[in-house]
């Protein structure tokens, strides 16, 4: 499609969003194009390193000026997602600052290691806070809102999976878990708030972030380039405002970006089915297995485009031999 013929998405304004995570990164780039599209901005960081230690960092506050500078509306907020009144606090600041809410980010995360042998609790819990925890409660916390006013269009929730979340691999399995759960909460919410008038879909973005250049093996898949460089986060921005903009016709869906490269998944399915009339048996189902391949292959977004992919991997299965 030519740049001549792409329909224009119509602006935001009047409408009020929060953002969370948008001190850096997809964040701020989500931040600061919802603002030039005539939204005010609730910008929430909590001001912390990529692994979740606070750092003092006034990065929303960095945000929510630059917004203001260019003739934009703004707030800056240092709650904290993993709490639940940290969430409650996001959602009220940003009613109090603008007196409603229309739009909601959930863009906050954190990444340490997962290797299941090496795992400590403090990284279980600091993924499966910020990710999923901290994208329930702010979640929660605008859905009650919605519910206690008149319904109205235009109201919509961008929540952020990850291509580990839709294709788990092997030392990222409480990342991946959080991030397959925000999958499960998009589909549920979406369902539950379309009764209120909101839109939920989920994006698996492909950027390089502070997470990304804290991950050897996956910056090194992310180079910087000369030219057009597809790996910018500001390439994501556009999707989000596309999806929380009055011309989104989706909810309950997953999309993933990277660069000039855009793909929509489709859910889970039945891969094959058989029946009997009666119960099956071990042996019965020895039997009837034994035709099915070991691994499913599908096609997954990853840095780079679509790629054929198996679960488990084939390695995997070498392993075990």
């Amino acid at each position: 499609m030519s740049a001549t013929t792409v329909p224009q998405v119509s602006g935001f304004k009047g409408k009020v969003a929060v953002v969370t995570g948008a001190g850096n990164g997809l964040g701020r780039e989500y931040a600061l194009a919802l603002a030039r599209h005539g939204a005010s901005v609730l910008i929430n960081d909590l001001g912390t390193s990529v692994a979740g230690e606070i750092t003092g960092a006034d990065s929303a506050d960095a945000v929510a000026a630059e917004i203001i500078a260019h003739g934009g509306r703004a707030v800056a907020d240092n709650s904290n997602v993993a709490e639940w009144f940290g969430a409650e606090s996001i959602v009220e600041r940003a009613l109090r600052s603008f007196s409603r809410l229309d739009l909601v980010v959930n863009n906050a995360g954190v990444n340490r290691p997962s290797s299941l042998v090496n795992l400590t609790e403090r990284d279980v819990d600091a993924q499966l806070d910020v990710h999923l925890k901290g994208t329930l409660a702010v979640s929660h916390f605008a859905a009650e809102w919605w519910a206690s006013q008149p319904r109205e269009s235009g109201r919509a929730i961008v929540n952020t999976t990850s291509a580990v979340g839709l294709h788990p691999v092997a030392g990222g399995g409480v990342y991946g878990a959080a991030k397959a759960g925000i999958i499960a909460l998009t589909v549920s919410h979406a369902q539950e708030l379309a009764h209120y008038g909101v839109r939920v879909n989920a994006i698996a973005p492909c950027a390089r972030t502070r997470m990304v250049k804290a991950s050897p093996d996956v910056i090194a898949l992310m180079p910087e380039s000369q030219g057009f460089d597809r790996h910018s986060p500001v390439h994501v921005a556009p999707l989000v405002v596309y999806l929380l903009s009055a011309e989104c016709r989706f909810t309950g869906r997953v999309f993933a970006i990277e660069g000039p490269d855009i793909a929509v998944y489709h859910p889970q399915g039945v891969e094959q089915h058989w029946h009997l009339t009666e119960g099956w048996s071990p042996d019965a189902l020895r039997e009837v297995f034994s035709t099915v391949d070991q691994t499913a292959q599908v096609d997954a977004f990853f840095p780079g485009g679509v790629v054929q992919h198996h679960t488990p991997p084939r390695r995997t299965l070498r392993a075990l031999d």
